[in-house]
C-alpha cells in the first residue's frame, strides 16, 4: 500500500475490499460491501482521510487467471451515487487488459456493462465515471451494492477506492455501441482529470475491415472533451466486431467492443420495415409511422450522451406525431418497444 504524505499525517493513495466470488456462474449475483474502516482494512482515522478525498472509485471483475467475462450492473454507493445502466455506459470505462462493452439488455435490470479480460497478466477492472470523485465522508457506514457476473468464479475479486490522482481517458459510448453498415457513430472522447498541456491521444481498431478509427488528435490544454467518428469500414460484414482503444502516454487506455449491426442488433427485420420515422430529418415535428399489426407500445428517446429526454407511454403510439421543436439540431436515437420486441432508429433534428 503506498501513502500520500500529509506534514505528519500519511493518506493511503488506495483501500480496497474483498467480494465474491459468486455461487455460480453466468448467474447475477447481488454483493454489499459496507463503507467500514473494518471493511477495508485501515484504522477509522486513515479511513477519514480516505473517505474525504475520492478521486475514484473501481471493480475488479477479474476472478479467473485465464480468460473470462464478467458483467456489473446497478451499482450504488450509499445514497448519492447510482449507475444502472438502461440508457448508456454511463461514463464507466475499463482498466487493465479488459475491453468493456454495453448491452441494452440482459442485466439484471434492463443494460448493463460486460467486460471481457484477455489474460494478459493484468486484472480488469470497471472504473466509475469522474462525477463520482469527491468527499464521501457522509457515506460512511453506508454501502457499495452491485449485481455482478462472472463466467469463471474462481476467486474472489475487490473494489477500490483511491485517493492519489488518475490520468484516465474515457471513451462515452453512445445509445448504442454499434454501428449500421455504411455508416459512423459520434463518440465523445472525455480526459481526465483536465490536462494542464496539449495531448496527443490515438485510437486503434482491432479489426479495421469492420470498424475504422480517425487519426490521432490532439487535446488542447484545459479542455476535457472531444468528438470523434467511428465508421464501418466499407463493405464491412454484418455482426463482426472489433475492439477499439483511446491511448496517450501516462493515461490509461480507454478500451471497448463495438459491432456492426443491421438496425443497432434488432433480428426483428419485419418491424424495421413495418415501422418508419419520417420526416427524417426533420425540422420540428416527426411522424411514427406503423404498418404492423402490433402496438407501439412505448418511445423513448435519447441524446448522444445516452439521456432519457422524452419518455411517452400512452397506449398505441403507432402513427403518432411527436413534437420535438423543444430539442436542438442534433442526432437522437429512439427505443420503441413494440409487441415485446425492441426496436431502435436514429433520429436526425435540423
Amino acid at each position: 500500500m503506498s501513502f500520500i504524505m500529509a506534514g505528519a499525517q500519511s493518506t493511503p493513495t488506495e483501500v480496497t475490499a474483498e467480494y465474491g466470488p459468486p455461487a455460480e456462474a453466468n448467474v447475477w449475483e447481488h454483493f454489499t460491501i459496507p463503507l467500514t474502516a473494518e471493511t477495508f482494512n485501515v484504522d477509522e482515522t486513515t479511513f477519514d482521510a480516505v473517505l474525504a478525498n475520492v478521486t475514484s472509485f473501481w471493480v475488479r471483475t477479474e476472478m479467473h487467471s485465464g480468460p473470462d467475462t464478467a458483467g456489473l450492473d446497478v451499482v450504488k454507493v450509499g445514497t448519492t451515487y447510482l449507475s444502472n445502466f438502461n440508457a448508456s455506459s454511463e461514463g464507466w470505462s475499463s482498466g487493465g487488459d479488459g475491453t468493456m462493452e454495453w448491452f441494452p439488455t440482459g442485466g439484471y435490470e434492463d443494460g448493463f456493462i460486460q467486460i471481457a479480460d484477455w489474460a494478459t497478466g493484468e486484472w480488469s477492472w470497471l472504473i466509475a465515471p469522474a462525477s463520482w470523485a469527491g468527499d464521501w465522508s457522509s457515506l460512511k457506514g453506508q454501502d457499495i451494492e452491485f449485481w455482478y457476473f462472472t463466467d469463471h468464479p474462481s476467486y474472489s475479486a475487490v473494489v477500490k477506492i483511491t485517493t492519489g490522482q488518475i490520468d484516465r481517458l474515457v471513451i462515452n459510448t453512445p445509445y448504442f455501441n454499434t454501428i449500421l453498415p455504411d455508416d459512423s457513430v459520434l463518440i465523445e472522447l472525455e480526459v481526465m482529470p483536465t490536462p494542464e498541456e496539449d495531448i496527443i491521444v490515438s485510437f486503434s481498431t482491432s479489426n479495421p475491415s469492420c470498424i475504422t478509427v480517425p487519426a490521432p488528435i490532439t487535446i488542447l490544454t484545459g479542455s476535457s472533451t472531444a468528438n470523434v467518428y467511428f465508421a464501418a469500414a466499407d463493405g464491412a460484414e454484418v455482426g463482426c466486431e472489433s475492439v477499439v482503444e483511446a491511448i496517450s502516454k501516462g493515461y490509461i487506455t480507454s478500451r471497448i467492443t463495438m459491432r456492426v449491426l443491421d438496425n443497432y442488433g434488432i433480428e426483428e427485420v419485419d418491424l424495421s420495415k413495418a415501422i418508419t420515422t419520417y420526416p427524417n430529418p426533420c425540422s420540428g415535428k416527426f411522424m411514427l409511422s406503423n404498418t404492423s399489426n402490433k402496438k407501439i407500445q412505448e418511445v423513448v428517446m435519447y441524446d448522444l450522451s445516452g439521456n432519457a429526454i422524452i419518455d411517452l407511454r400512452e397506449g398505441d403510439l403507432s402513427n403518432m406525431e411527436i413534437d420535438v421543436t423543444h430539442l436542438p439540431a442534433g442526432i437522437y436515437f429512439l427505443r420503441m418497444f413494440v409487441g415485446g420486441k425492441v426496436l431502435t432508429s436514429k433520429l436526425i433534428i435540423e
